[in-house]
């Protein structure tokens, strides 16, 4: 699992990591330590509360949610018939054993372990019942030592700071859309009215991940919000900034938010965390789980799974050697070329979903505009005017070079199985030797292929 992490270690260090994510314009207040009482740090608290609501249009919950007095999440599942609900509970419920003081100098090493296991519940879940690809989960998690948030985040559920009457987003959306924002295509004003503003390009459930690791300051008087995109979505941004200023408690301003969404018609789940942070111990406060990750049936599913990784974690070397080991090579033929039909479904089902992120985990070998054969991220379909791959590695031979049977597999997809085995793959299909049984035979020298032919008629190559 790839990681980011933001060592704020100095006021600088932390200007510095904000400017280059928010830019230059970000507010940065009591930057420094919190030196109180005679110089030493000050331990400060949580209060409290969530709500996780199914909405107005969704039959089930595929949200879940964690409060309690040292660590603070939220996950939103997705996969639909996949499993959306399993995969947020799986998560939650382990990276809930982090309700703990943090450790003074591993948090870093610990956090990531936590959501690297929890990822690998859902992978093994996926192996034992392949009808749950697909299934993943969003994660905005935060763990609190008293004086510092270690924040992680990947997918589109949101954490937002008030702090002094000035209201900001602290996480970035790992979205589409927010992609396009970055590249400078379309506006922030734009995005909010995306068509495709909910496809993911990260969340946990996927082969590979790599969630945003952050560290943030506590100050008395900090509100944060998490909340999934069921809030973000009908609400804006203004409407959230005006609650959390105005609600008195944190109670308050979660059913304020819930409600505001069932009222905006409320199309998604909408789960809603907000915590105060304060000086003095609350003394009524406990552990609040809700959400999918409270529902019996998938506790005891998940409750099987986690003992399985458990168990391997006791023997990861030997683990992690068994998962990691190559197949056998297949045949290209038949099963791995994709009927479009059959895809088209498929991505249907996942955009539905928000499940661009395990879109980009597929590869195919196919034919670009410019007929080279090339690597592709994605699955080699267009749907409701979405292309849904984009060039990974090109080659400079043609596909007008290929055999007539190849070329009709390039011509429909050849999907493999990461980009390892893509890149293999094409070095195969594209290997300039007269041996190279997938190419047209090699000219001789009275040959020429010098005027363009089609493909099924050119019977040499030069190359």
């Amino acid at each position: 699992m790839g990681r980011t992490w933001g060592a704020l270690e100095s006021p600088d260090l932390r200007r510095f990591h904000w400017e280059s994510r928010f830019g230059s314009g970000v507010h940065l207040s009591n930057c420094g330590p919190d030196l109180r009482d005679g110089g030493r740090f000050m331990s400060l608290y949580l209060e409290y509360a969530a709500i996780s609501d199914r909405g107005v249009v969704r039959q089930g919950n595929q949200d879940s949610v964690y409060a309690g007095a040292h660590f603070i999440a939220v996950a939103d599942g997705m996969g639909g018939m996949a499993a959306g609900d399993l995969a947020s509970a799986i998560v939650i419920n382990t990276v809930a054993r982090l309700d703990t003081p943090p450790p003074a100098e591993s948090v870093a090493d610990e956090l990531a372990d936590a959501v690297a296991e929890a990822n690998r519940a859902i992978r093994r879940l996926v192996a034992e019942d392949p009808q749950k690809e697909g299934m993943g989960t969003t994660l905005t998690a935060l763990w609190f030592d008293g004086e510092w948030f270690n924040m992680v985040h990947i997918g589109d559920s949101r954490a937002y700071r008030m702090r002094d009457g000035g209201f900001e987003q602290i996480t970035v959306d790992d979205t589409y859309v927010q992609m396009l924002v970055d590249e400078g295509r379309i506006t922030a004003e734009e995005a909010e009215r995306h068509p495709q503003r909910s496809l993911l390009l990260r969340a946990l459930g996927a082969a590979e991940v790599e969630p945003a690791f952050q560290t943030l300051k506590g100050v008395p008087g900090d509100r944060l919000l998490l909340c999934s995109d069921g809030l973000s979505g009908p609400v804006s941004d203004a409407d959230i900034a005006a609650t959390l200023q105005n609600a008195a408690t944190p109670a308050e301003a979660a059913e304020s938010l819930v409600g505001q969404a069932i009222e905006a018609g409320a199309p998604d789940n909408v789960t809603v965390l907000v915590a105060d942070v304060v000086e003095t111990e609350p003394t009524d406060l406990h552990p609040i789980i809700a959400g999918a990750a409270a529902d019996a049936r998938l506790a005891e599913s998940d409750t099987a799974v986690l003992r399985a990784v458990k168990r391997e974690n006791e023997n990861e070397a030997e683990s992690v050697a068994a998962e990691d080991e190559p197949e056998k090579p297949k045949k290209r033929r038949g099963a791995r070329v994709w009927r479009t039909v059959l895809a088209s479904v498929i991505v249907l089902s996942l955009l539905a979903g928000g499940g661009l992120w395990w879109v980009r985990e597929q590869y195919f070998i196919g034919v670009t505009g410019e007929g080279d054969i090339a690597v592709y991220r994605g699955l080699p379909v267009e749907v409701a005017g979405y292309q849904a791959a984009w060039v990974e590695v090109r080659s400079e031979r043609s596909a007008e070079d290929a055999v007539d049977e190849v070329r009709s597999d390039l011509d429909e997809g050849i999907v493999v199985e990461d980009l390892a085995a893509a890149e293999s793959e094409l070095e195969e299909l594209t290997d300039s030797s007269s041996g190279n049984e997938h190419l047209v035979p090699l000219c001789s020298s009275g040959d020429s292929v010098t005027d363009p032919v089609p493909a099924a008629s050119q019977d040499c190559r030069e190359s």
